[in-house]
């Protein structure tokens, strides 16, 4: 669960250096933001793709 939540604190600028110890909420906030704004983006290509 740790590894996952420092993926999605990742995609919303979290670091992750040796001494920056624990991602914190908007961190994680931003990375689900953007997660799922990609999710929307894969979504709509595909259904633009079938017309």
């Amino acid at each position: 669960l740790n590894e996952v939540l420092r993926l999605i604190a990742r995609q919303g600028g979290f670091l992750g250096r040796k001494g920056d110890g624990e991602p914190g909420v908007k961190s994680i906030w931003l990375g689900l933001q953007r997660i799922r704004d990609v999710a929307a983006g894969i979504k709509y290509a595909k259904e633009s793709h079938d017309l």
